[in-house]
């Protein structure tokens, strides 16, 4: 049920602050949300239903560090498949556990994945499962520059 006319209205102000306090803390009550950004508690009740009606809020979830999963070797892989192969390889992208996003892309490659692996060994036979349907080229995270974020808005 859409409550709002917020799919053609733009983002406001108050909506920003909504968003930006809901990333930085995703647990937060609407009362402390709304003492933090002034407003009454109805209100944010009502500017989240909004957000989440027009698709600007789609999810709340969790974010979990790989290695406390032991997943301690992360990597970029960029694949390009073998022609006639794209359907097969974007499948297998879907099926494969060790992949916990993936893009197709344009350019040279096909699609762009992150993966999380225990040991580093382990993307070698991840890449070689591949090896039928498409060329790989691997390059391993070293340290996160800058974690996902908020875009500027």
């Amino acid at each position: 049920m859409n409550r709002s006319r917020y799919v053609n209205r733009p983002i406001d102000k108050t909506d920003r602050a909504v968003i930006a306090a809901l990333t930085e803390n995703g647990r937060v009550t609407f009362k402390d949300l709304a003492e933090q950004i002034e407003l009454s508690s109805p209100s944010v009740t009502e500017r989240i239903h909004k957000l989440e009606d027009c698709g600007a809020i789609q999810s709340y979830t969790i974010t979990i560090h790989p290695k406390a999963l032991g997943l301690n070797v992360a990597a970029h892989v960029r694949f390009y498949a073998i022609p006639g192969e794209v359907k097969k390889l974007d499948q297998m992208l879907k099926d494969s556990p060790e992949v916990i996003e993936a893009v197709r892309v344009t350019g040279q490659d096909c699609f762009l994945a992150t993966v999380v692996v225990r040991e580093l060994e382990d993307i070698e036979k991840l890449t070689d499962r591949f090896e039928r349907v498409a060329a790989t080229d691997v390059a391993i995270v070293q340290s996160i520059t800058v974690a996902k974020r908020l875009p500027q808005f």
